[in-house]
């Protein structure tokens, strides 16, 4: 997790701190969940890439964050991470990974153009957008509809994950599990002490 946050502070460093914008949307959520423990459902694609693999790293260390402990042998949710890059110039992913994300959609039936529509509208046709879409399951359920879904995307121009990455992290877990009611704005000023911060548990 530290090599992909010190490219991102390198990155900010030499091009001066940025402004996110950040949109969540989502479906589904869990009002009292008691059971806390998870596996992650991973795609090959995910598992043989150290740079994807170490995305997966910073969702698990703040999911424990929040008391959620991983279980590879009996987990009573399961954890479906999938994201990427997509172009808007022509609308096709730059790179991708995960489950249930195909070309120009991104899972349960939600094609590209719905969820880039829960922006603002401001976004240029030079952007690209990085996103992270978190699915949780019931055990044993995967084949059904996720129990709660997560979608959380930022628009800017440069064709990087990394930089972003540890952002969308912690907008997937602020919103991890919670009821959501259409979606959500926020903005994230990437300075370099917000950062680092984001490599530990937030403050209570």
């Amino acid at each position: 997790m530290r090599k992909f946050l010190f490219i991102a502070l390198l990155a900010l460093g030499l091009s001066g701190c940025a402004s996110y914008t950040v949109n969540v949307t989502g479906y589904g959520g869990l009002d009292n969940y008691p059971a806390k423990t998870y596996d992650f459902m991973l795609s090959q694609d995910i598992r043989t890439d150290l740079e994807a693999m170490g995305y997966v790293s910073m969702l698990e260390k703040q999911l424990a964050c929040i008391g959620w402990e991983r279980d590879a042998k009996s987990p009573e949710y399961v954890i479906a991470p999938a994201f990427g890059i997509t172009g808007s110039r022509d609308n096709e992913p730059k790179a991708r990974f995960g489950v249930g994300i195909g070309a120009g959609t991104f899972g349960s039936g939600l094609s590209l153009g719905t969820f880039l529509g829960t922006s603002t509208g401001s976004s240029s046709r030079d952007d690209y957008t990085k996103y992270l879409d978190v699915k949780l399951f019931l055990k044993g359920k995967t084949s059904e509809q996720p129990v709660w879904q997560g979608k959380i995307f930022i628009q800017d121009r440069e064709e990087k994950l990394s930089e972003v990455m540890p952002v969308l992290v912690k907008y997937a877990v602020e919103n991890f599990g919670k009821s959501t009611d259409g979606s959500k704005e926020f903005t994230f000023n990437a300075t370099g002490k917000n950062m680092e911060a984001l490599e530990t548990c937030p403050a209570e």
